[in-house]
C-alpha cells in the first residue's frame, strides 16, 4: 500500500479485548467479518486486526481514512452499529492523528 504524504488522512490505533461474551474463536471470526465489511467502504484505506496476546484474547487495530467523514460513516454502517451493540469487545486504548469521538 502506497500512500500520498501530502494527502491528510486520518490514522486510528486501537487495542481492543475480549469481553468473555464469546469464545476467542468466535470474536475472531466476528472481527474478520467486520473487516471484510469495512475495507469495501469508500474513504477505507486501511482496517486491519491483528492478534496481540491469544491467551488475554488482545488484539490491535489499525485504521487509515480519507477523512473523518470516511470514519463516521464507518459508525453509522448497521453491520458496525451491531458489532458494537453485541459487546464482544471493549476498546482498552484508542488514539488517533486527529481529534475524534467514538
Amino acid at each position: 500500500m502506497k500512500l500520498n504524504e501530502a494527502t491528510p488522512y486520518l490514522y486510528c490505533t486501537a487495542v481492543i479485548q475480549s469481553t468473555g461474551k464469546v469464545p476467542y474463536a468466535e470474536l475472531t471470526a466476528a472481527l474478520k467479518k467486520l473487516c471484510e465489511q469495512t475495507v469495501k467502504e469508500p474513504g477505507c484505506i486501511l482496517f486491519q486486526v491483528v492478534p496481540l496476546e491469544k491467551e488475554r484474547e488482545r488484539f490491535a487495530l489499525w485504521e487509515i481514512w480519507q477523512d473523518q467523514a470516511a470514519f463516521y460513516a464507518h459508525h453509522e454502517q448497521s453491520y458496525t452499529k451491531e458489532f458494537f451493540k453485541a459487546e464482544l469487545d471493549t476498546i482498552e486504548f484508542f488514539e488517533s492523528s486527529e481529534k475524534v469521538h467514538l
